[in-house]
C-alpha cells in the first residue's frame, strides 16, 4: 500500500522474495561446489527458514527472483533510478519496495562450477554494489549532480554499506598483512596477536558454526547417513576458511580492481557501466588447467614469491609457510574445480551382485504390473496384504501414483517391458 513516494511502501511489501536454493546437480559438480554451495536440493523440513532482517525488521532482501506488485513497482520506482547507471538493481528495488521473505516458497538456482567463474561473478557484484553507493547516505547525488533526499530507510542504507564493507575486507586484510610483514622484518615488531585477527576473520564462519553446535545441540541429535556423499557444515566451514586465507592476495586484487574500475567509469569515462556477463557465458569463458589458474591468480604468485624471499632471508618459518600456501593456491583451486566424473554405480558391482539387483527390480516391477489393472482403475492400491489373508485396499495417493509412473518408466529403461507394453491403451490406439 502506497502512502507517497517519500515514505514509500509503509504498510505492506511491494514484492515478495522466495527462498533460493542450489540445484542438487549443481551442488555436486566438483569439490568446489560441495565446499561453497552446500548440500543443495529441496530439503524443506530441516533447512533454516529464518532471516535476520525479516524476523527483526519485517523486511527481507531482494536477490532478483521474486513476485512483484506491478502497480506499486511502477509508481514507486518511476524516475527514481537514472537510466544506464545501475548494474545491480536488485537490492535497490527491494529497498524501495520493502521486499518481504516468503520462506515457504523455494526457487532453485545454479552455482559457479569453478573458482574462476565464481571470481568473475563476484567481480561483477562488487562493481554493482559500488555503483549504488550513492544511496547509502542521507542525500543522493543524481546524474546531473543535483542533491535530493534519500527515500531509503536506515536499514536499506545499512544493507548497501554492509556490501561495500564486504568488498573492502579482503583489500584491508591483505594490506594489514603487508604492513605487519614490513613491521616485523624491518622494525622487529611483534605481530603475532595482530596476525591472528586476520586468521579469525577468515575462520569466523567456522567459529560461529562451532558455537552454534555447542550451544544449540539437541539431546540425541546425530548425523544421518545419505546415499549421496556430502560435506558437513563444520568441515566445509574449516575448508572455506583455509581457502579464503590461501587465496587472499587474489581476492584482494580483484576486489580492488572492481572498486577502482567502477569509480573510474562513474567519474571519468562514463562508459561500460552496464558491462555484464551472464552466469552461463561466464562458465563458458572460464578456462581450466594449471596455466589458466596461475595466470588468473598472478597476485598470489607475485606476493607469495616476494614474501618467500623476505621470509627466507630473515629465517621466518611462519611467513615461509604462508608464502608457500599462496604459491600453491592455484594448484589447489584448479584441483577442487575439476569436474567429478560420474560413474554408474551398477558398473561397480560384480556379476553376482548385478544379477541380484536386476532380480529385485523385476520383483518390484511385478507388484505394480499385477496391481495396475482395470479393477483398480489402473491406479496403484494403497495397501496390499499377503500374510494371513490376501487383501488389496483399492484406494490410492499422490505418492503411490508417482511411484507407479516411475516404475513404468523404469520397467522400459531396465528392459523388463517393451515400449508398446508401457503405453496406456488410449495412447496406443492413437
Amino acid at each position: 500500500v502506497l502512502n507517497n513516494k517519500k515514505n514509500l511502501v509503509i504498510d505492506g511489501h511491494g514484492l515478495m522474495q522466495p527462498r533460493v536454493g542450489i540445484n542438487l546437480e549443481a551442488a555436486n559438480k566438483n569439490l568446489f561446489t560441495k565446499i561453497f554451495a552446500g548440500s543443495g536440493g529441496t530439503d524443506l523440513y530441516t533447512n533454516a527458514i529464518s532471516d535476520v532482517y525479516q524476523d527483526n525488521f519485517d523486511e527481507g532482501i531482494f536477490t532478483g527472483k521474486g513476485i512483484y506488485d506491478l502497480r506499486v513497482f511502477s509508481e514507486v520506482l518511476s524516475n527514481e533510478i537514472p537510466e544506464n547507471t545501475v548494474l545491480s538493481h536488485d537490492l535497490l528495488e527491494g529497498s524501495y519496495l520493502r521486499a518481504g521473505l516468503c520462506s515457504d516458497i523455494l526457487l532453485m538456482d545454479g552455482y559457479p562450477t569453478n573458482y574462476l567463474s565464481f571470481k568473475a561473478r563476484l567481480h561483477r557484484w562488487i562493481r554493482g554494489d559500488f555503483q549504488i553507493a550513492r544511496w547509502s547516505g542521507n542525500k543522493i547525488i543524481d546524474k546531473k549532480l543535483i542533491e535530493k533526499e534519500n527515500p531509503l530507510n536506515t536499514l536499506s542504507r545499512y544493507k548497501i554499506i554492509d556490501n561495500l564493507i564486504r568488498a573492502l575486507t579482503p583489500v584491508f586484510s591483505m594490506l594489514s598483512l603487508i604492513i605487519l610483514f614490513i613491521a616485523n622484518i624491518f622494525l622487529k615488531f611483534k605481530v603475532g596477536v595482530f596476525a591472528w585477527f586476520i586468521v579469525i576473520w577468515a575462520m569466523f564462519p567456522l567459529i560461529l558454526d562451532i558455537a552454534n553446535r555447542v550451544i544449540y545441540k539437541k539431546e540425541g541429535q546425530m548425523h544421518t547417513k545419505s546415499f549421496t556423499p556430502r560435506m558437513y557444515s563444520l568441515l566445509a566451514s574449516l575448508i572455506r576458511g583455509i581457502l579464503n586465507l590461501i587465496s587472499l592476495p587474489d581476492k584482494a586484487y580483484f576486489s580492488l580492481d572492481a572498486i577502482i574500475r567502477t569509480i573510474y567509469r562513474q567519474k571519468i569515462s562514463k562508459k561500460h557501466l552496464l558491462e555484464w556477463t551472464t552466469a552461463e557465458e561466464a562458465e563458458k569463458l572460464s578456462k581450466s588447467g594449471l596455466i589458466a589458474y596461475y595466470t588468473n591468480m598472478l597476485p598470489n604468485v607475485i606476493l607469495g614469491a616476494g614474501l618467500m624471499i623476505g621470509a627466507i632471508i630473515n629465517s621466518n618459518l611462519v611467513y615461509i609457510m604462508i608464502s608457500a600456501l599462496w604459491l600453491i593456491s592455484p594448484i589447489i583451486m584448479n584441483y577442487i574445480s575439476i569436474p567429478i566424473k560420474q560413474k554408474k554405480k551398477f558398473d561397480e558391482l560384480d556379476k553376482q551382485e548385478q544379477e541380484y539387483i536386476i532380480e529385485i527390480g523385476k520383483k518390484t516391477w511385478q507388484y505394480f504390473k499385477d496391481n495396475l489393472n482395470e479393477k483398480s482403475n489402473f491406479l496403484p492400491p494403497d495397501n496390499y496384504q499377503e500374510n494371513r489373508k490376501e487383501k488389496v485396499v483399492y484406494r490410492t495417493s499422490p505418492t503411490n501414483i508417482g511411484l507407479a509412473l516411475l516404475s513404468v518408466v523404469a520397467s522400459y529403461d531396465l528392459k523388463y517391458e517393451t515400449k508398446e507394453n508401457t503405453m496406456c491403451d488410449s495412447f496406443r490406439k492413437k
